[in-house]
């Protein structure tokens, strides 16, 4: 399914050319640069309609510096999903550390996950298998990598709501999985602009739903 790109004024910026980059001497700043200017390539044209020289050119950088940080494109597209994924992960665990009730964790998964896609042309177009704008088969191990790892983190949230007696003895990996994957579905509808109804109030929805489930009645909780 292919979805439309999305104006993004940190993704989708210009490229500032070799000036106004950082000190490319420094190997980790020189591989950011790369990156950079790949994702700008990437967002115009897609990965598979994007040569290693372009990218090097966008970077300022030589043939011999881009094979010495990337071995090939899907390398390169994979290292860009890599680590756009892990400030993906990254803000969804202090986002559930900021919170105290299992419910308000499970929502800002949600929260975090609408926004980091409406925000992020690579992530998305990876997200919703986008075969013009992405290299599928890189794409499908990090969307594979991701929602385990998603799971992992409602799952541990539920493990922590039924140690403490906030939500009744279930399986938390599974119902976890019924989350991720009910979540997904509203995320990707809505950001594509396919969505029936307001996120907030189909999340309030999902919220009462899944509470009325998994919480403990009053009457078993005294």
């Amino acid at each position: 399914m292919k979805m439309p790109i999305q104006t993004d004024p940190d993704s989708n910026r210009d490229d500032p050319g070799p000036a106004a980059r950082p000190d490319a001497s420094q190997p980790e700043t020189t591989r950011e640069a790369i990156l950079e200017a790949a994702r700008g390539r990437f967002l115009r044209f897609g990965p598979r309609k994007t040569t290693m020289d372009e990218v090097a050119r966008a970077a300022g950088c030589s043939r011999t510096t881009l094979y010495a940080h990337f071995r090939n494109m899907e390398d390169l597209y994979g290292s860009l999903l890599n680590q756009d994924a892990e400030a993906f992960i990254r803000d969804a665990s202090n986002a559930v550390a900021s919170e105290s009730s299992t419910g308000r964790k499970i929502r800002r998964i949600v929260e975090i996950t609408r926004a980091t896609y409406a925000r992020n042309n690579i992530l998305r177009m990876a997200f919703t298998g986008d075969s013009e704008m992405s290299i599928e088969r890189v794409a499908n191990v990090y969307t594979r990598d991701q929602e385990g790892r998603i799971i992992d983190l409602l799952s541990s949230v539920l493990e922590q709501g039924i140690a403490e007696g906030r939500i009744r003895r279930i399986d938390p990996e599974r119902v976890a999985y019924l989350m991720f994957h009910l979540g997904t579905l509203l995320v990707e509808r809505e950001v594509s602009d396919a969505a029936d109804f307001e996120f907030n109030e189909i999340l309030e929805v999902m919220d009462d739903v899944f509470a009325s489930g998994i919480r403990i009645p009053r009457d078993e909780s005294r």
